[in-house]
């Protein structure tokens, strides 16, 4: 979908490759670049050809984009004062604090984790200048410098100072950090002397999001230009004018102001439905299973009841060592059959760290290349086996479809929108309808809600049915259990479009189905729980 999304805004199809499937996942500048494309996303409310869909998905992402830019810029925007830095980080915090509360979205947003640590950065941000403006009311105040660069910058130096020594213990960490704290020092009164690593690549914007220079990452005091004096800085008013830009947002603007009408005193920012999130106990299903520390439990139950080992008593230990027969030592050891010598074995397996392919430490001991490889992606490879185009009619990514679901023992008809598609095991953007039919062809879909329409939605009372604007769960079928359709759209709320349906056709719809239906198919048809919002109900309850 978001491929869909970048494609519609002509961002080249090699970028939007590179930007979804990174080679490595700590690339900061690439990270960057995504965030940034999704931001930069325009509004398509003056696009009369897009499908109601894909407009809504290009609002929620636009809407997560300002998210995202307010977070972000306050950091590499160097042409920033600090009001403006602290306006943005509220900006953003009370569009998160929103963004959790519609439609009680809670950790359907992020894991609360999450929620907590940018909350957290931003209190943060507000109590550093409220004490450092108490302690010196003249002074000047660098953002950056509360994230962990300058640790960093210490860490990065004390690599260094012994190049054939760059793993140090202890003792040699302390030996070396009084001479590391040194170079930091002289840097910070020399900035012109500090190179940056070559790999580091975030830019520091200006305030038109034009990249001023391209080979900076960790961003320092020097190249800051934004007036940072305490002198020019009213905590409160940042504050306040973070919650006056959320007003840009008209949908997050309404659900601020029904918290702010419930005069709830126990809800903040870190509180945002009245409890203590960052000391309550987490759901099950409120953790970042991309976290590297993830564990969802599975295999404890197994090795529950197994007991720890025993430690091997110390004095049995030196006993048996005493009594072992001294041997002299042997240069050769024995390899499939055949003796080597040790030190020519070592000298060849370790050939790779006196030439290094690459200057990661982890990637030299992994045997990585220096450069990365790249390897035909999952987009390269669609885009050569459809380079020729799809020839008819297609379905795409938030295209309408009919199909049917099971609900208490009985068929219904429902009305959904593709999120994925997947031909030959491979995911694809679109698919010919003459190929659903084919076993290999499988669709992912949301539900959409529909509810009878008004007079004011169908001037001329032909359309009874209409789209809610609101969506259900996700479900995957196999391609010829699934109807493309092509309904009116009503264009009467401007920047809401939404879909018009007709009984008749509905009707239609699932007789074509469930005739297509066979004995295996039947056995296939997702399962659902009765919803106020499904199966769809007339205006009599039926």
């Amino acid at each position: 979908m978001l491929q869909s999304q970048l494609r519609k805004n002509e961002v080249p199809a090699s970028q939007i490759n590179s930007l979804l499937r990174p080679d490595d996942k700590q690339d900061v500048k690439l990270a960057y670049d995504l965030l940034s494309k999704i931001w930069a996303l325009p509004s398509l409310d003056s696009d009369a050809s897009a499908r109601p869909g894909f407009t809504e998905t290009r609002e929620a992402l636009r809407t997560l984009g300002k998210v995202f830019m307010n977070i972000l810029l306050p950091y590499v925007c160097v042409e920033l004062s600090l009001s403006e830095q602290l306006t943005l980080l509220s900006t953003a915090a009370h569009m998160l604090l929103a963004m959790a509360h519609e439609d009680n979205a809670g950790t359907k947003l992020m894991p609360s984790q999450l929620y907590i640590d940018l909350m957290i950065m931003v209190k943060n941000a507000y109590f550093c200048v409220a004490k450092a403006k108490v302690d010196n009311p003249i002074g000047k105040f660098f953002l950056i410098l509360l994230g962990t660069d300058r640790l960093e910058d210490i860490f990065g130096i004390l690599r260094t100072m012994v190049g054939n020594d760059s793993t140090l213990d202890i003792l040699q960490l302390i030996l070396r950090l009084g001479g590391t704290t040194e170079v930091s020092a002289i840097l910070a009164n020399h900035p012109e002397w500090d190179r940056s690593p070559r790999r580091l690549k975030l830019p520091a914007v200006s305030k038109d999001g034009m990249a001023i220079h391209k080979d900076v990452d960790h961003i320092k005091p020097s190249a800051w230009k934004g007036n940072v004096y305490f002198s020019e800085v009213n905590l409160q008013t940042c504050w306040m004018r973070g919650r006056q830009n959320v007003k840009e947002v008209p949908r997050l603007d309404e659900v601020l102001k029904k918290i702010e009408a419930a005069n709830n005193p126990s809800i903040n920012m870190l509180q945002p439905f009245g409890i203590d999130i960052v000391r309550a106990a987490r759901a099950a299903d409120d953790y970042d299973d991309t976290a590297e520390d993830y564990d969802d439990g599975l295999g404890q139950a197994e090795n529950s009841d197994a007991q720890p080992p025993h430690a091997v008593d110390k004095e049995l230990e030196d006993a048996a060592a005493e009594e072992e027969e001294i041997k002299k030592h042997d240069p050769c050891f024995e390899l499939d059959g055949t003796k080597v010598w040790k030190s020519r074995y070592l000298s060849d397996r370790f050939k790779d760290l006196r030439n290094p392919g690459s200057r990661d430490r982890l990637k030299l001991y992994a045997n990585v290349s220096r450069y990365a490889i790249k390897h035909d992606s999952r987009r390269d490879i669609i885009e050569s086996d459809l380079s020729d185009g799809l020839q008819g009619p297609t379905i795409d990514m938030d295209f309408p479809i009919a199909t049917l679901l099971k609900c208490e023992g009985r068929l219904f008809v429902c009305i959904g929108e593709t999120n994925d598609i997947t031909f030959n095991s491979k995911h694809v953007d679109s698919l010919s309808v003459d190929l659903l039919s084919e076993p290999s062809a499988f669709v992912s879909f949301q539900m959409l809600y529909l509810v009878p329409a008004t007079v004011e939605d169908s001037a001329d009372l032909k359309h009874d049915w209409k789209w809610s604007l609101s969506r259900g769960t996700t479900h995957r079928v196999q391609g010829r259990l699934i109807e493309a359709i092509n309904p009116d759209i009503s264009t009467r709320h401007v920047g809401k479009p939404f879909y018009l349906f007709e009984s008749a056709i509905l009707r239609s719809l699932g007789t074509l189905l469930l005739g297509r239906l066979s004995c295996e198919d039947a056995n296939n048809i997702p399962l659902v729980k009765r919803s106020t919002y499904f199966p769809y109900r007339e205006e009599s309850g039926m």
